[in-house]
């Protein structure tokens, strides 16, 4: 895993807690929050930095959008870490999805002026200075989390925040280099990528980890297919990143945009060769086993929420490998999908 030397697999995903102050700085609660659970985990995820205001989740989120919230945040960091777990923190634009109570009622900003479809509130269309300028967001954002002692950061491109929207053409409808052909709804996921790695290669801090966390499918009409975030995976994996993170319901849940009964995480497996993050209904021995088999990092949200210690309980054992090998018809089946799409 190179840059992810782990004292073990297991990982707090990203939660969405929303115990920071009115303001977004770290709260006791936060801190406290994370002591308890890093205990037992390899990696702990923030879940839901803010890189800018207008880009906000929901209030409680935490805040990383300003230099100032840097010394709360390092002191987040270092409560993980004294439990030997890495610390990532989670980079969020909300784009459509931004509450309208943590921007105050103004419009939210998307690829294009199109609602979420289960949304009435119609946002904004970023023009290209403004896209150049989120990019700039993201790239300070990385800055403040290296200055706090973060070990990685993980952009948040599923659940359709911003760079989904930019992937999908059901928030995407642009007529310019970011819309249109998928080469061109990539294009700022690839920008935003090259610009956090140059960011990091700047410090010198070989180390750093730079996580992408994706849906793998959309729903609705028009949304993303498996085939399109898989060649959005080869992508990521191109440009360097050191981990992927499916954001799944369940994790053993299997297409519903290709037909085929093969779980979603081992189409990911023979498409790109990356740690990959599942997550989603893991809560017992054996479907924590079953994960263990099926994937590289197994986040467990739930059961830590609700008990810190869920994980020295259920004493799972030493975890094994072998559910990672590929069936040739497995590895057929991927390919078709991102090839044939």
């Amino acid at each position: 895993m190179d840059k992810l030397n782990l004292k073990n697999r297991f990982v707090l995903p990203p939660l969405d807690m929303r115990m920071a102050l009115f303001d977004g700085t770290v709260s006791l609660n936060d801190l406290e929050f994370h002591r308890q659970r890093s205990q037992a985990v390899g990696m702990d995820v923030v879940g839901s930095a803010f890189i800018s205001t207008e880009g906000n989740t929901a209030l409680g989120s935490i805040s990383i959008s300003r230099d100032e919230d840097v010394e709360g945040l390092s002191k987040l960091a270092k409560v993980i870490q004294r439990n030997h777990a890495k610390a990532i923190i989670q980079l969020v634009h909300a784009g459509r999805l931004a509450s309208p109570q943590t921007i105050f009622g103004k419009k939210a900003f998307s690829p294009s002026a199109i609602a979420a479809p289960w949304s009435q509130l119609v946002p904004q269309e970023l023009t290209r200075d403004a896209i150049y300028k989120i990019i700039d967001q993201y790239a300070n954002a990385l800055k403040r989390a290296m200055a706090a002692g973060f070990d990685g950061v993980e952009i948040h491109g599923a659940n359709g925040f911003l760079p989904q929207q930019f992937l999908s053409s059901n928030a995407n409808h642009r007529q310019d280099q970011f819309g249109g052909s998928l080469a061109n709804r990539f294009r700022f996921v690839k920008l935003l990528i090259q610009r956090l790695q140059a960011t990091v290669s700047q410090f010198g801090n070989q180390t750093f980890v730079l996580g992408y966390r994706l849906s793998p499918e959309e729903y609705e009409d028009g949304g993303l297919k498996l085939g399109e975030t898989l060649q959005l995976a080869q992508l990521l994996e191109q440009l360097g990143i050191d981990y992927l993170s499916l954001s799944l319901r369940d994790f053993m849940v299997t297409p519903r945009t290709f037909d085929t009964q093969v779980p979603i995480v081992k189409l990911f497996n023979a498409a790109v060769d990356l740690p990959i993050m599942v997550a989603g209904q893991i809560n017992d021995a054996n479907k924590l086993k079953q994960a263990q088999e099926l994937s590289s990092l197994i986040g467990i949200g739930r059961p830590l929420i609700k008990d810190p210690n869920w994980l020295t309980k259920i004493n799972s054992g030493k975890s094994t490998a072998n559910g990672l090998a590929l069936t040739a018809s497995e590895i057929g089946v991927a390919q078709s999908v991102y090839q044939g799409l």
